[in-house]
């Protein structure tokens, strides 16, 4: 390997590193979020019946943006698809 590999390795930005949905390994909803999705009981039996993998990305999903309003905005649409048995799929249209 070339001096430049070692070197741009130990000087990556830890920030960065790990910054991906599926790069997490324990995401959970924060417990404000998790209690609102507790309130409605069809949201939250459906939520704890998907697999680890589902509930890992619509968490961070969930979480991730910056924006109050667009966190709330995210909530609302995981908990009222939820409440319906259904998933988000996030790589087709979502139609209401």
């Amino acid at each position: 390997m070339k001096t430049a590999g070692p070197r741009a390795f130990e000087e990556r930005d830890g920030r960065r590193a790990r910054q991906y949905s599926y790069e997490r390994e324990h995401v959970r909803l924060d417990p404000v979020l998790d209690a609102m999705v507790r309130a409605n009981q069809e949201a939250a039996s459906f939520f704890d019946a998907q697999p680890p993998s589902y509930r890992r990305i619509v968490s961070f999903w969930a979480m991730s943006a910056k924006r109050e309003e667009t966190r709330a905005r995210r909530l609302a649409r995981l908990i009222e698809v939820s409440a319906l048995g259904a998933r988000i799929y996030f790589l087709g249209p979502n139609r209401k």
